[in-house]
């Protein structure tokens, strides 16, 4: 059996279904307002936000896992009373923030995927350098510079509860600490090292603008010729 083939130049309006074809549009707030409330602050501490588990819409607005509690007594971690899971906003993080810290690639990617547009737009805003990964200050996993050398990885992925999960989350923190140690190093050495006239906001800033971009997850637009 022969089947014909009608092209587009040929078909006749009648013979062109077009009832299953959309676009299914998306819409993105830009940072400009933002950054203009941003240009008009006399803020000068710098501000740092840490992204974890991003794109898991189920915990949003609840805090903590029992465990993590638990261990964070255990530790003498003190967690805020009112911490709530929520999104991450890129308009307005990405700009209120002068650091934003993942945990992992996969955050990374997810992160940048949503701010790396604005720097198509304002190549000034180092938006997409400000996306850094916590284990680039561990003073180990900094020695690691495979693609996922510097990840964090989440303990309770794949666990289901148990003395297996609480000791993955005991490891973690152990990480996290020194990691967060090696980040407050980095901002000493900033701070001791200001520029006359330069806030620590600035000088986070300034670093930022120097340090390399996590080029392997830089969509290909964005990345050096």
């Amino acid at each position: 059996m022969q089947r014909s083939i009608i092209t587009w130049q040929e078909a006749q309006p009648d013979q062109i279904d077009v009832s299953e074809i959309f676009v299914d549009t998306a819409f993105r707030s830009t940072p400009w307002a933002q950054e203009k409330v941003e240009r008009e602050s006399s803020r000068t501490a710098a501000r740092i936000l840490f992204v974890s588990e991003s794109n898991v819409d189920y915990n949003l607005g609840e805090g903590p896992e029992a465990v993590v509690s638990e261990v964070a007594a255990w530790n003498d971690v003190t967690l805020p009373e009112d911490f709530k899971a929520r999104h991450f906003s890129p308009e307005e993080d990405i700009v209120q923030f002068d650091l934003v810290v993942v945990m992992d690639k996969f955050t990374a990617a997810d992160v940048l995927r949503e701010v790396s547009v604005f720097d198509t737009i304002n190549s000034t805003g180092n938006y997409s350098k400000r996306v850094r990964r916590l284990g680039e200050f561990h003073p180990e996993l900094a020695k690691i510079m495979t693609p996922d050398g510097q990840d964090i990885d989440d303990p309770l992925y794949g666990n289901k509860g148990g003395a297996t999960e609480k000791e993955a989350v005991e490891a973690a923190l152990v990480t996290l600490r020194e990691a967060c140690e090696g980040l407050v190093d980095w901002l000493e050495q900033l701070k001791g090292a200001l520029q006359e006239g330069e806030s620590l906001r600035a000088a986070v800033n300034r670093a930022v603008r120097e340090m390399n971009e996590l080029e392997w997850l830089v969509p290909p637009m964005l990345q050096n010729r």
